[in-house]
């Protein structure tokens, strides 16, 4: 008996995400609004501390997703450009970009979903840091973002359950504001200097069976 090809492999990943983007705090996705002006630039930031895509060890390796959309997001075509630790191995690259661009199905496979067009990949220095309630997003001098988390009047940090992005990103947001949101891509789309936007933070545990080809 021949056994099938498996195009989707199982997964397990556990770590914490990063979003800055340029519509005003609450991100309107994560409450199912259409973006702030119409359309959004965003950076989405993934720090995997544990993890396997199929037999390949990804814990260590940081993946950074730029995205551009017009109207609402549910309605696809975004634009998108994956940058991957430049110290992933070979098999760690590929692993971590067919998962990050939603090939791998499972909780991640909305990703592929929403895409139009993948406008590219390369590997980059990668900085994602959660420091307190500072967190920053840098990737080479392409993407550079730092905010800070908010606080509600009773000295708790506000928190965000059960939003529309609880799958692909993460079931529990901490809502923040950046100070400054850069970045430089080229095209009217990918290129953006703002601050006082969006900024979300919080972890992850993705799990997939994988499935057969």
């Amino acid at each position: 008996m021949s056994v099938p090809a498996v195009t989707q492999p199982a997964y397990g990943l556990r770590g914490s995400f990063f979003e800055l983007c340029d519509c005003y705090t609450i991100c309107p996705c994560w409450v199912g609004e259409p973006p702030s002006d119409g359309r959004c630039t965003g950076a989405f930031g993934w720090a995997i501390a544990e993890g396997r895509i199929g037999e390949v060890d990804v814990a260590g390796v940081d993946v950074v997703s730029v995205s551009f959309h017009a109207g609402h997001r549910d309605n696809g075509g975004q634009e998108v450009y994956v940058f991957i630790d430049e110290a992933a191995t070979d098999e760690q690259y590929h692993a971590v970009l067919e998962a990050f661009t939603g090939k791998s199905g499972g909780p991640l496979g909305e990703l592929g979903t929403l895409m139009g067009t993948l406008l590219g990949h390369e590997r980059a220095p990668i900085e994602l840091r959660a420091d307190g309630r500072h967190l920053s997003v840098t990737v080479g001098r392409v993407v550079a973002g730092d905010g800070e988390i908010l606080e509600g009047a009773d000295g708790e940090i506000t928190e965000l359950h059960h939003g529309r992005l609880s799958e692909v990103l993460g079931p529990k947001a901490e809502v923040g504001r950046t100070a400054l949101f850069g970045i430089n891509l080229g095209g009217s789309g990918l290129t953006v200097e703002v601050n006082g936007r969006a900024a979300m933070r919080g972890t992850f545990d993705y799990s997939s069976d994988g499935a057969p080809g």
